[in-house]
């Protein structure tokens, strides 16, 4: 049977305040865009404002520091391994360099709490500013739905 003959099986499609909210609570999340010609995904520790305005912090030699003026993808998940179930959140939008100070209003986005994992300096100040904002979450499924146990190979 397919997830239409089982709606509840079907990924629910998660509305803005709850994508917000999921976003949230994470702090790692994946950074999406060209530069070059090269498509990059790259990840990064980042906050969220209020709108869904992902920002984060990077090394001013890195790729990501091209990201200014780009369009541009972040996307956030979570996940639980014995439930199976999880959750993506995708916000879609231009990259600005948010610390050059080009741009009026941004002082509260640079008061939000950023803190990089990776090693040096990493004082270059990113936004991307959402034109749209999208998430789903898998449901609960039983194994044998997919056709597999865990541990057993066919």
């Amino acid at each position: 049977m397919t997830n239409d003959q089982h709606p509840e099986k079907s990924l629910e499609v998660l509305g803005d305040d709850e994508c917000l909210r999921l976003l949230g609570e994470a702090v790692i999340g994946r950074v999406g865009f060209q530069a070059d010609g090269v498509l990059h995904v790259l990840p990064v520790n980042y906050a969220v404002d209020d709108d869904g305005t992902v920002v984060f912090r990077t090394a001013a030699e890195g790729v990501l520091a091209r990201l200014a003026g780009r369009q541009a993808v972040f996307e956030a998940d979570g996940f639980d391994v014995a439930s199976r179930t999880g959750w993506s959140v995708c916000v879609r939008g231009m990259g600005r360099d948010i610390a050059a100070g080009r741009f009026r209003g941004v002082q509260h986005l640079l008061d939000l709490a950023v803190i990089p994992w990776a090693p040096g300096r990493r004082d270059q100040w990113f936004a991307i500013t959402p034109d749209e904002v999208s998430g789903r979450r898998i449901p609960i499924v039983r194994a044998a739905d997919f056709g597999w146990i865990p541990g057993v190979v066919s």
